[in-house]
């Protein structure tokens, strides 16, 4: 029977991901109602400092496949790994992050596995069947923002899989070693048919976005009258990281990966400085502990004061200008 929380730890030149460490932290969560164990699922040729990290996240044992070269990208070859893996292990749930890798990965892990896999997920709660058996609701918006959906795997059917964004849930804390090691070396690494001729250092900067003190938001008011050239040189004046919401993305004025909200990333800034942003649900759904809060919208009924600490019933552009001016 299938028993178990897995995650995927994410890894790359021998270090594991922020984002698989975090799905340490939703597992936790899930424990409190289930009682599973905790495990993690390594594929890497340089393991040690990946395990060493693991052991001290509050996992009960950590699964190990060592390659004797790097796989990264190679998915087919990666893929036939993990589900060999999984199949031995037999967890009720698994817990991937929500990244490039983690979404080409298991796409096909699940095809292997005639299993279901919920993408994009922003929350993961426990429901209880009648017969006081356990399943993972998966919650994600669809639908572009427009609406917030409840995904439940077909009973009978493991494992659960589901990948949930970066940001969502936090580090877990550091705890004592106590995790047990097993590596399977009776799991086949084989051959891929993918050549990885070079890898370049990524464009973007989304880690800026996630790991920020100060984050700079900009909304719909940004998008107008060329507001964005005065935002950005506020942000580069107070060394803010810019965020942004939907019709920033869909104006190209910032990537994708600067998106903040349900349909984006999920950010905890110290400081968050919102301009022309309405706040609805989607977008503030993706800020969360932030520290002080102020916004900035020529609309006194905008949602967003319902969330910001500090606001201001002001043209954005006028703001920053003097502000600039100084």
């Amino acid at each position: 029977m299938a028993q178990g929380i897995c995650v995927f730890a994410e890894n790359y030149h021998g270090k594991l991901e922020p984002a698989a460490a975090e799905l340490v932290t939703a597992a936790q969560l899930i424990r409190e109602t289930t009682g599973e164990d905790i495990s993690a699922v390594v594929m890497a040729k340089d393991c040690d400092a990946i395990v060493d990290e693991l052991t001290c996240l509050g996992v009960n044992k950590i699964y190990v496949v060592k390659t004797e070269k790097d796989i990264l990208l190679q998915d087919d070859a990666g893929s036939q790994i993990l589900a060999d893996m999984l199949k031995v292990i037999e967890p009720s749930s698994v817990l991937i992050p929500a990244t490039p890798v983690g979404r080409s990965l298991f796409s096909r892990v699940a095809m292997k596995l005639e299993c279901g896999l919920t993408a994009d997920c922003t929350e993961l709660l426990v429901g209880t069947r009648e017969d006081g058996s356990y399943y993972i609701k998966q919650n994600k918006p669809s639908f572009g923002e427009n609406v917030f959906v409840t995904i439940v795997t077909k009973e009978g059917c493991y494992p659960q899989m589901m990948t949930v964004r970066p940001g969502v849930y936090t580090m877990p804390e550091m705890q004592e070693a106590s995790a047990e090691v097993i590596y399977m070396n009776d799991i086949k690494v084989p051959d891929s048919q993918i050549e990885v001729l070079e890898v370049l250092p990524s464009e973007d900067e989304t880690d800026s976005i996630l790991s920020a003190e100060v984050v700079v938001v900009g909304g719909r008011g940004a998008v107008e009258n060329d507001n964005f050239e005065l935002v950005k040189q506020f942000a580069d004046k107070i060394g803010a990281a810019i965020g942004g919401t939907r019709p920033m993305v869909d104006s190209e004025l910032i990537p994708f990966d600067h998106q903040i909200g349900q349909t984006g990333y999920t950010i905890r800034p110290r400081i968050c400085i919102s301009l022309g942003v309405s706040g609805a649900i989607q977008h503030t759904e993706g800020l969360k502990d932030t520290k002080l809060f102020v916004a900035i919208n020529t609309d006194e009924h905008a949602a967003i004061y319902n969330v910001a600490d500090y606001g201001m019933v002001a043209d954005l552009r006028e703001v920053l200008e003097n502000y600039l001016a100084l």
